[in-house]
Protein backbone atom coordinates (compact mmCIF):
# COMPACT_ATOMS: atom_id res chain seq x y z
CA UNK A 1 0.00 0.00 0.00
CA UNK A 2 2.95 2.21 -0.53
CA UNK A 3 2.07 3.96 -3.70
CA UNK A 4 0.12 7.30 -2.71
CA UNK A 5 -3.24 8.13 -4.02
CA UNK A 6 -3.86 11.54 -4.93
CA UNK A 7 -7.65 12.94 -3.89
CA UNK A 8 -8.82 13.11 -7.67
CA UNK A 9 -8.00 9.47 -8.01
CA UNK A 10 -9.85 8.45 -4.56
CA UNK A 11 -13.27 7.77 -7.01
CA UNK A 12 -11.63 4.86 -8.58
CA UNK A 13 -10.61 3.66 -5.03
CA UNK A 14 -14.06 3.08 -3.33
CA UNK A 15 -14.01 0.24 -1.56
CA UNK A 16 -10.32 -0.25 -0.82
CA UNK A 17 -7.56 1.36 1.68
CA UNK A 18 -5.38 3.49 0.24
CA UNK A 19 -2.15 5.81 0.90
CA UNK A 20 -3.14 9.49 0.67
CA UNK A 21 -0.80 12.29 2.00
CA UNK A 22 -1.34 16.09 2.10
CA UNK A 23 -1.44 19.10 4.03
CA UNK A 24 -4.30 19.36 6.78
CA UNK A 25 -6.61 22.61 5.69
CA UNK A 26 -9.58 22.72 8.09
CA UNK A 27 -10.58 20.48 10.93
CA UNK A 28 -14.05 20.35 12.93
CA UNK A 29 -14.83 19.03 15.87
CA UNK A 30 -18.32 17.86 16.22
CA UNK A 31 -17.42 15.79 19.35
CA UNK A 32 -18.17 11.86 18.49
CA UNK A 33 -16.62 12.47 14.68
CA UNK A 34 -13.62 14.65 13.61
CA UNK A 35 -13.63 15.93 10.24
CA UNK A 36 -10.65 16.72 8.06
CA UNK A 37 -9.97 18.54 5.00
CA UNK A 38 -7.08 17.67 3.56
CA UNK A 39 -5.43 19.08 0.70
CA UNK A 40 -3.06 17.67 -2.20
CA UNK A 41 -1.73 19.19 -5.38
CA UNK A 42 -5.10 17.86 -7.32
CA UNK A 43 -7.22 19.33 -5.01
CA UNK A 44 -8.88 18.68 -1.38
CA UNK A 45 -10.58 14.95 0.28
CA UNK A 46 -12.37 14.70 3.22
CA UNK A 47 -11.33 12.52 6.67
CA UNK A 48 -13.72 11.49 9.20
CA UNK A 49 -12.40 9.99 11.82
CA UNK A 50 -14.51 8.20 15.46
CA UNK A 51 -11.45 6.76 16.88
CA UNK A 52 -10.26 7.88 19.93
CA UNK A 53 -6.47 7.20 19.30
CA UNK A 54 -6.65 8.66 16.30
CA UNK A 55 -8.64 12.03 17.25
CA UNK A 56 -5.95 12.78 20.01
CA UNK A 57 -3.42 12.54 17.35
CA UNK A 58 -4.89 15.92 15.05
CA UNK A 59 -6.77 17.64 17.65
CA UNK A 60 -3.59 20.32 18.29
CA UNK A 61 -2.83 20.60 15.34
CA UNK A 62 -3.24 23.68 13.17
CA UNK A 63 -3.59 24.13 9.17
CA UNK A 64 -0.52 23.09 7.48
CA UNK A 65 0.30 20.48 9.26
CA UNK A 66 1.49 17.72 6.92
CA UNK A 67 -0.15 14.44 7.19
CA UNK A 68 0.12 10.69 5.53
CA UNK A 69 -3.18 8.86 6.15
CA UNK A 70 -4.43 5.59 5.14
CA UNK A 71 -7.92 4.58 5.15
CA UNK A 72 -10.95 3.11 3.21
CA UNK A 73 -12.58 5.01 0.92
CA UNK A 74 -16.38 5.34 0.59
CA UNK A 75 -18.98 6.93 -1.23
CA UNK A 76 -21.03 9.46 0.69
CA UNK A 77 -24.02 9.44 -1.44
CA UNK A 78 -23.91 13.49 -1.09
CA UNK A 79 -22.64 15.80 -4.47
CA UNK A 80 -19.75 17.29 -2.35
CA UNK A 81 -18.17 15.18 -1.60
CA UNK A 82 -18.60 12.47 -3.47
CA UNK A 83 -16.28 10.13 -1.45
CA UNK A 84 -14.47 9.98 1.85
CA UNK A 85 -11.49 8.44 4.23
CA UNK A 86 -12.76 6.45 6.72
CA UNK A 87 -11.28 4.34 9.25
CA UNK A 88 -8.10 6.10 9.03
CA UNK A 89 -4.50 5.64 10.51
CA UNK A 90 -2.72 9.01 10.55
CA UNK A 91 0.40 9.93 10.51
CA UNK A 92 1.62 13.19 11.41
CA UNK A 93 4.77 13.96 9.57
CA UNK A 94 4.88 18.23 10.31
CA UNK A 95 2.85 19.26 13.20
CA UNK A 96 1.30 22.14 12.83
CA UNK A 97 1.25 23.79 16.91
CA UNK A 98 -0.04 27.63 16.02
CA UNK A 99 -2.67 28.86 14.45
CA UNK A 100 -1.71 30.44 11.13
CA UNK A 101 -1.55 34.48 11.06
CA UNK A 102 -3.69 34.64 8.01
CA UNK A 103 -7.04 32.26 8.07
CA UNK A 104 -5.95 31.01 4.54
CA UNK A 105 -8.15 28.06 4.61
CA UNK A 106 -11.29 30.27 3.93
CA UNK A 107 -13.19 30.23 0.62
CA UNK A 108 -12.47 34.04 0.76
CA UNK A 109 -10.04 36.37 2.10
CA UNK A 110 -10.51 39.84 3.91
CA UNK A 111 -6.72 41.11 3.46
CA UNK A 112 -5.62 44.74 2.26
CA UNK A 113 -2.79 44.22 -0.51
CA UNK A 114 0.15 45.01 1.99
CA UNK A 115 -0.82 42.14 4.02
CA UNK A 116 -1.71 39.71 1.34
CA UNK A 117 1.98 40.62 -0.15
CA UNK A 118 3.58 40.44 3.00
CA UNK A 119 1.82 36.89 3.93
CA UNK A 120 2.38 35.16 0.00
CA UNK A 121 3.34 32.23 0.70
CA UNK A 122 0.17 31.28 2.68
CA UNK A 123 -2.10 33.15 0.77
CA UNK A 124 -1.05 31.09 -2.29
CA UNK A 125 -2.63 27.77 -0.48
CA UNK A 126 -5.76 29.77 -0.67
CA UNK A 127 -7.89 28.11 -3.68
CA UNK A 128 -9.46 31.10 -4.95
CA UNK A 129 -5.95 32.31 -4.68
CA UNK A 130 -3.80 29.58 -6.22
CA UNK A 131 -6.35 29.46 -9.29
CA UNK A 132 -4.75 32.89 -10.62
CA UNK A 133 -1.70 31.16 -10.78
CA UNK A 134 -2.81 28.27 -12.08
CA UNK A 135 -4.64 29.45 -15.12
CA UNK A 136 -1.19 32.11 -15.15
CA UNK A 137 1.05 29.02 -15.84
CA UNK A 138 -1.89 27.40 -18.24
CA UNK A 139 -1.78 30.94 -20.18
CA UNK A 140 1.99 30.67 -20.43
CA UNK A 141 2.02 26.94 -22.03
CA UNK A 142 -0.57 27.91 -24.23
CA UNK A 143 1.56 30.72 -25.37
CA UNK A 144 4.83 29.04 -26.28
CA UNK A 145 2.30 26.24 -27.60
CA UNK A 146 1.04 28.31 -30.36
CA UNK A 147 4.80 29.66 -30.81
CA UNK A 148 6.03 26.90 -31.45
CA UNK A 149 2.84 25.61 -34.23
CA UNK A 150 3.53 28.86 -35.79
CA UNK A 151 7.99 27.43 -36.00
CA UNK A 152 8.69 30.41 -33.58
CA UNK A 153 11.94 29.14 -31.93
CA UNK A 154 12.55 29.67 -28.19
CA UNK A 155 16.07 31.13 -26.82
CA UNK A 156 17.29 32.67 -23.76
CA UNK A 157 18.23 36.32 -23.66
CA UNK A 158 20.88 37.85 -20.96
CA UNK A 159 19.55 39.69 -18.12
CA UNK A 160 22.70 41.97 -17.61
CA UNK A 161 23.50 44.16 -20.98
CA UNK A 162 26.59 46.53 -22.10
CA UNK A 163 24.07 49.30 -22.32
CA UNK A 164 20.42 49.73 -22.22
CA UNK A 165 18.34 48.06 -24.77
CA UNK A 166 15.39 50.70 -24.74
CA UNK A 167 15.32 54.58 -24.92
CA UNK A 168 12.84 56.59 -22.58
CA UNK A 169 13.02 54.19 -19.67
CA UNK A 170 14.76 54.50 -16.38
CA UNK A 171 17.46 51.12 -16.28
CA UNK A 172 18.68 49.40 -12.99
CA UNK A 173 22.61 49.95 -13.22
CA UNK A 174 24.63 47.07 -11.63
CA UNK A 175 28.36 47.80 -10.65
CA UNK A 176 30.42 45.26 -12.99
CA UNK A 177 33.25 44.36 -10.57
CA UNK A 178 34.24 48.10 -10.14
CA UNK A 179 35.52 47.90 -13.72
CA UNK A 180 32.11 48.99 -15.52
CA UNK A 181 28.75 49.85 -15.43
CA UNK A 182 26.14 47.18 -16.79
CA UNK A 183 22.36 47.48 -17.10
CA UNK A 184 19.62 44.92 -15.97
CA UNK A 185 17.74 44.36 -19.08
CA UNK A 186 14.39 46.41 -19.83
CA UNK A 187 13.75 44.42 -23.40
CA UNK A 188 15.53 41.24 -24.89
CA UNK A 189 14.81 43.27 -27.88
CA UNK A 190 18.41 43.62 -29.42
CA UNK A 191 18.99 39.75 -28.66
CA UNK A 192 15.29 38.71 -30.51
CA UNK A 193 16.51 40.71 -33.22
CA UNK A 194 20.08 39.63 -33.37
CA UNK A 195 18.55 35.48 -33.34
CA UNK A 196 16.34 36.26 -36.53
CA UNK A 197 19.50 36.03 -38.16
CA UNK A 198 19.41 32.45 -37.52
CA UNK A 199 15.76 30.85 -37.39
CA UNK A 200 14.02 33.96 -38.92
CA UNK A 201 11.03 33.56 -36.00
CA UNK A 202 11.76 33.22 -32.21
CA UNK A 203 10.24 34.28 -28.86
CA UNK A 204 11.22 34.11 -25.60
CA UNK A 205 10.13 34.40 -21.86
CA UNK A 206 12.07 36.38 -19.56
CA UNK A 207 12.04 39.06 -16.73
CA UNK A 208 12.51 42.60 -17.69
CA UNK A 209 13.29 45.38 -15.21
CA UNK A 210 12.23 48.99 -15.32
CA UNK A 211 13.54 51.69 -12.93
CA UNK A 212 10.79 53.81 -12.53
CA UNK A 213 9.50 55.08 -9.83
CA UNK A 214 5.64 54.91 -10.21
CA UNK A 215 3.76 53.61 -7.62
CA UNK A 216 0.45 52.81 -9.27
CA UNK A 217 -1.80 49.66 -9.89
CA UNK A 218 -0.47 49.00 -13.51
CA UNK A 219 3.33 49.36 -12.58
CA UNK A 220 6.18 46.44 -11.27
CA UNK A 221 9.77 47.47 -11.37
CA UNK A 222 10.07 43.08 -12.01
CA UNK A 223 7.84 42.17 -14.88
CA UNK A 224 7.68 38.77 -17.02
CA UNK A 225 7.91 39.50 -20.97
CA UNK A 226 6.64 36.90 -23.69
CA UNK A 227 8.65 38.43 -26.68
CA UNK A 228 8.36 37.47 -30.27
CA UNK A 229 10.12 38.57 -33.43
CA UNK A 230 9.65 37.92 -36.99
CA UNK A 231 11.27 38.50 -40.22
CA UNK A 232 10.52 38.32 -44.02
CA UNK A 233 7.44 40.35 -43.33
CA UNK A 234 5.45 42.68 -45.92
CA UNK A 235 4.05 44.90 -43.36
CA UNK A 236 3.09 45.28 -39.78
CA UNK A 237 0.00 43.86 -39.87
CA UNK A 238 1.79 40.80 -40.42
CA UNK A 239 2.57 41.00 -36.72
CA UNK A 240 -0.26 42.21 -35.54
CA UNK A 241 -2.48 39.46 -36.49
CA UNK A 242 0.35 36.64 -35.75
CA UNK A 243 -0.17 38.31 -31.89
CA UNK A 244 -4.25 38.24 -32.17
CA UNK A 245 -3.76 34.47 -33.31
CA UNK A 246 -1.26 33.24 -30.60
CA UNK A 247 -3.03 35.51 -27.44
CA UNK A 248 -6.09 33.96 -28.83
CA UNK A 249 -5.19 30.57 -28.86
CA UNK A 250 -3.89 30.94 -25.44
CA UNK A 251 -7.13 32.42 -23.91
CA UNK A 252 -9.63 30.69 -25.50
CA UNK A 253 -7.81 27.26 -23.94
CA UNK A 254 -7.30 28.52 -20.56
CA UNK A 255 -11.08 29.45 -20.41
CA UNK A 256 -11.30 25.86 -21.86
CA UNK A 257 -9.63 23.97 -19.46
CA UNK A 258 -10.83 25.93 -16.38
CA UNK A 259 -13.98 27.51 -16.76
CA UNK A 260 -15.99 25.60 -14.20
CA UNK A 261 -13.13 26.08 -11.52
CA UNK A 262 -13.45 29.69 -12.21
CA UNK A 263 -16.92 30.05 -12.05
CA UNK A 264 -17.08 28.08 -8.90
CA UNK A 265 -14.11 30.61 -7.48
CA UNK A 266 -16.73 32.95 -8.38
CA UNK A 267 -14.39 35.04 -11.24
CA UNK A 268 -16.70 35.65 -14.57
CA UNK A 269 -15.47 34.13 -18.03
CA UNK A 270 -14.26 36.61 -20.74
CA UNK A 271 -16.56 37.20 -23.29
CA UNK A 272 -15.60 38.30 -26.84
CA UNK A 273 -12.68 36.82 -27.07
CA UNK A 274 -13.24 35.26 -30.26
CA UNK A 275 -14.58 38.42 -32.38
CA UNK A 276 -11.96 40.12 -34.48
CA UNK A 277 -10.32 43.17 -32.49
CA UNK A 278 -10.78 46.61 -33.79
CA UNK A 279 -7.63 48.23 -34.69
CA UNK A 280 -7.85 52.16 -34.84
CA UNK A 281 -5.13 54.74 -35.43
CA UNK A 282 -4.20 56.68 -32.08
CA UNK A 283 -5.15 59.45 -33.94
CA UNK A 284 -8.80 58.23 -34.38
CA UNK A 285 -8.94 56.79 -30.30
CA UNK A 286 -8.28 60.59 -29.66
CA UNK A 287 -11.01 61.87 -31.72
CA UNK A 288 -12.91 59.35 -29.73
CA UNK A 289 -12.19 59.98 -26.63
CA UNK A 290 -13.08 63.34 -27.35
CA UNK A 291 -16.40 63.21 -28.78
CA UNK A 292 -17.16 60.62 -25.47
CA UNK A 293 -15.65 62.99 -22.89
CA UNK A 294 -14.43 65.92 -23.80
CA UNK A 295 -11.40 65.88 -23.46
CA UNK A 296 -9.29 67.61 -26.69
CA UNK A 297 -8.20 65.34 -29.09
CA UNK A 298 -4.99 67.99 -30.07
CA UNK A 299 -2.40 66.51 -28.06
CA UNK A 300 1.70 67.22 -27.71
CA UNK A 301 2.19 63.98 -28.72
CA UNK A 302 0.09 61.06 -30.41
CA UNK A 303 0.18 58.71 -27.16
CA UNK A 304 -2.48 57.68 -24.84
CA UNK A 305 -2.66 57.84 -20.93
CA UNK A 306 -4.04 55.65 -18.55
CA UNK A 307 -7.31 57.23 -18.87
CA UNK A 308 -7.45 57.63 -22.10
CA UNK A 309 -7.04 53.29 -22.34
CA UNK A 310 -9.57 53.55 -20.10
CA UNK A 311 -11.97 55.12 -22.34
CA UNK A 312 -10.94 53.74 -25.19
CA UNK A 313 -12.03 50.11 -23.79
CA UNK A 314 -14.80 51.12 -22.71
CA UNK A 315 -15.99 52.06 -25.49
CA UNK A 316 -14.69 49.05 -27.82
CA UNK A 317 -16.62 46.80 -25.45
CA UNK A 318 -19.56 48.72 -26.03
CA UNK A 319 -19.37 49.37 -29.50
CA UNK A 320 -17.86 46.21 -30.51
CA UNK A 321 -18.73 43.60 -28.23
CA UNK A 322 -14.83 42.68 -27.12
CA UNK A 323 -12.99 43.32 -24.00
CA UNK A 324 -9.52 44.05 -27.40
CA UNK A 325 -8.79 46.69 -29.62
CA UNK A 326 -5.49 47.19 -31.16
CA UNK A 327 -4.11 51.36 -31.08
CA UNK A 328 -1.57 51.78 -33.73
CA UNK A 329 0.61 54.49 -34.81
CA UNK A 330 2.38 55.89 -32.03
CA UNK A 331 3.84 59.55 -32.18
CA UNK A 332 7.22 58.94 -34.32
CA UNK A 333 10.96 58.77 -33.12
CA UNK A 334 9.66 56.16 -31.14
CA UNK A 335 12.57 54.34 -30.07
CA UNK A 336 16.20 53.91 -32.15
CA UNK A 337 14.80 50.38 -33.52
CA UNK A 338 11.49 51.68 -34.78
CA UNK A 339 10.67 52.80 -38.51
CA UNK A 340 8.67 56.28 -38.38
CA UNK A 341 5.85 56.08 -41.15
CA UNK A 342 6.68 57.01 -44.38
CA UNK A 343 3.34 58.78 -45.29
CA UNK A 344 2.60 60.52 -41.87
CA UNK A 345 5.73 62.07 -40.73
CA UNK A 346 4.49 62.37 -37.46
CA UNK A 347 3.84 58.74 -36.86
CA UNK A 348 5.67 55.57 -36.13
CA UNK A 349 4.88 51.91 -37.16
CA UNK A 350 3.83 50.72 -33.55
CA UNK A 351 1.22 49.35 -32.09
CA UNK A 352 -0.39 48.53 -28.66
CA UNK A 353 -2.82 46.07 -27.70
CA UNK A 354 -5.24 47.10 -24.68
CA UNK A 355 -7.25 44.41 -23.08
CA UNK A 356 -10.31 46.10 -20.93
CA UNK A 357 -8.71 49.28 -20.59
CA UNK A 358 -4.93 48.45 -20.27
CA UNK A 359 -1.95 47.94 -22.34
CA UNK A 360 -1.08 44.08 -22.14
CA UNK A 361 1.55 44.25 -25.75
CA UNK A 362 3.64 46.70 -27.28
CA UNK A 363 5.42 46.63 -30.50
CA UNK A 364 6.57 47.90 -33.89
CA UNK A 365 7.62 47.18 -37.59
CA UNK A 366 11.69 47.86 -36.82
CA UNK A 367 14.68 49.39 -38.50
CA UNK A 368 16.46 46.25 -40.56
CA UNK A 369 18.30 48.75 -42.69
CA UNK A 370 22.29 48.74 -41.28
CA UNK A 371 22.89 52.48 -42.17
CA UNK A 372 19.79 53.60 -40.97
CA UNK A 373 19.87 51.85 -37.71
CA UNK A 374 23.43 52.97 -36.96
CA UNK A 375 22.33 57.14 -37.52
CA UNK A 376 19.19 56.59 -35.66
CA UNK A 377 21.41 54.92 -32.69
CA UNK A 378 23.68 57.57 -32.74
CA UNK A 379 21.10 60.09 -31.95
CA UNK A 380 20.99 58.32 -28.45
CA UNK A 381 24.23 57.75 -27.74
CA UNK A 382 28.04 58.86 -28.68
CA UNK A 383 29.50 55.33 -28.03
CA UNK A 384 28.47 53.17 -30.54
CA UNK A 385 30.75 50.51 -29.56
CA UNK A 386 28.67 48.89 -27.15
CA UNK A 387 26.35 47.87 -29.62
CA UNK A 388 28.69 46.26 -32.02
CA UNK A 389 27.16 42.97 -31.47
CA UNK A 390 23.68 44.18 -32.38
CA UNK A 391 24.84 45.71 -35.07
CA UNK A 392 26.53 43.06 -36.31
CA UNK A 393 23.19 41.16 -37.21
CA UNK A 394 22.30 44.13 -39.38
CA UNK A 395 25.54 44.56 -41.33
CA UNK A 396 25.56 41.71 -42.45
CA UNK A 397 21.80 41.18 -43.37
CA UNK A 398 18.44 41.69 -41.91
CA UNK A 399 15.37 41.16 -43.87
CA UNK A 400 12.07 42.96 -42.97
CA UNK A 401 10.52 42.53 -39.71
CA UNK A 402 8.94 43.23 -36.54
CA UNK A 403 7.67 42.03 -33.02
CA UNK A 404 5.98 42.27 -30.10
CA UNK A 405 6.08 42.11 -26.50
CA UNK A 406 3.40 40.18 -23.91
CA UNK A 407 3.15 41.50 -20.14
CA UNK A 408 2.28 38.29 -18.43
CA UNK A 409 1.27 39.70 -15.14
CA UNK A 410 -1.01 42.32 -16.81
CA UNK A 411 -2.59 39.79 -18.83
CA UNK A 412 -3.34 37.69 -15.78
CA UNK A 413 -4.38 40.64 -13.70
CA UNK A 414 -7.02 42.13 -16.96
CA UNK A 415 -8.38 37.87 -16.85
CA UNK A 416 -9.34 37.72 -13.46
CA UNK A 417 -10.72 41.29 -13.53
CA UNK A 418 -7.90 41.62 -10.41
CA UNK A 419 -7.28 45.63 -8.98
CA UNK A 420 -3.88 45.52 -8.74
CA UNK A 421 -1.14 43.90 -11.12
CA UNK A 422 0.46 42.89 -7.73
CA UNK A 423 -2.45 40.68 -7.28
CA UNK A 424 -1.24 38.50 -10.09
CA UNK A 425 2.29 38.72 -9.39
CA UNK A 426 4.02 36.33 -6.78
CA UNK A 427 6.80 37.90 -5.85
CA UNK A 428 6.62 41.63 -6.12
CA UNK A 429 9.28 43.63 -6.85
CA UNK A 430 8.22 47.46 -6.20
CA UNK A 431 8.86 50.40 -4.21
CA UNK A 432 8.30 48.66 -1.35
CA UNK A 433 9.46 45.53 -2.25
CA UNK A 434 12.30 43.08 -3.69
CA UNK A 435 11.59 39.51 -4.59
CA UNK A 436 8.59 39.90 -2.44
CA UNK A 437 10.72 40.85 0.73
CA UNK A 438 9.63 43.94 2.14
CA UNK A 439 12.66 46.58 2.04
CA UNK A 440 12.63 47.42 6.07
CA UNK A 441 14.69 50.31 5.73
CA UNK A 442 12.55 51.60 3.18
CA UNK A 443 9.15 51.17 5.93
CA UNK A 444 11.42 52.78 8.92
CA UNK A 445 12.28 55.65 6.62
CA UNK A 446 8.65 56.07 6.21
CA UNK A 447 7.37 55.98 9.27
CA UNK A 448 9.95 58.24 9.90
CA UNK A 449 9.11 61.18 7.64
CA UNK A 450 5.68 60.69 8.80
Amino acid sequence: MSERVLSSELKRHVGKRVLTKGWLHKIRDIGKIVFLVVRDRRGFFQVVIEDEKEKKKVLDLHPGSVLYIEGDVVETGREQPEVEIKNPEITVVVPIKEAPPIKYYLPELDLNLDTELDYRPLVIRNPKKALIFKVQAAILKYLREAFEKREFVEFRPATLMASPSESGADVFEVNFFDKDTVYLAQSPQFYKQIMLGAFERVYCVTPVFRAEKHDTARHLLEITQIDGEMAFINDYFEAIDTAEEILKEALLKAIDRFGDELKKAGYSILEGIDKKWPRLKVKEILKIIEKETGKPADREELDLDPEDERIIGEYVKREYKTPFVWAINFKANKNPYTRDDPKNKDESLSYDLLFNGLEVLSGTWRINDYDELVKSLSKISDDLSRYELYLQAFKWGMPPEAGFSYGLERLTKQFFGLKNIREATLFVTDLKRVGGERLHKIDTQEEHEK
